[in-house]
């Protein structure tokens, strides 16, 4: 099994290690977190579209909270919040 370098990805190896599995590989075309987890570091949005989504950034935002018990490394992440704005076109005939 292959899996992206993103959040979900590296989670999803984890996970699959801790599980005792040994043949499973991270590959990434780039560098790990390039591609969509780059532009929300520190953002583990709930509002997805998808429950699959939701449930899946649920599950990767519990192993960021234990991971420093479980392995003695310091991931780093800081959970920095967000804002959704929202905005549609105002009609000009009233």
């Amino acid at each position: 099994m292959a899996i992206g370098g993103g959040s979900i990805g590296c989670n999803t190896l984890y996970s699959l290690t801790k599980l005792g599995y040994n043949n499973v590989m991270l590959v990434e075309n780039n560098k790990l977190t390039s591609g969509t987890t780059w532009h929300t570091a520190g953002l583990v949005w709930c509002l997805r579209p998808s429950d699959t989504d939701i449930q899946l950034l649920k599950i990767t935002k519990n192993v960021i909270d234990r991971l420093e018990d479980e392995t003695g490394i310091n991931p780093g992440y800081i959970n920095n919040g967000g804002l959704f704005l929202a905005s549609s076109k105002v009609s000009s005939k009233m």
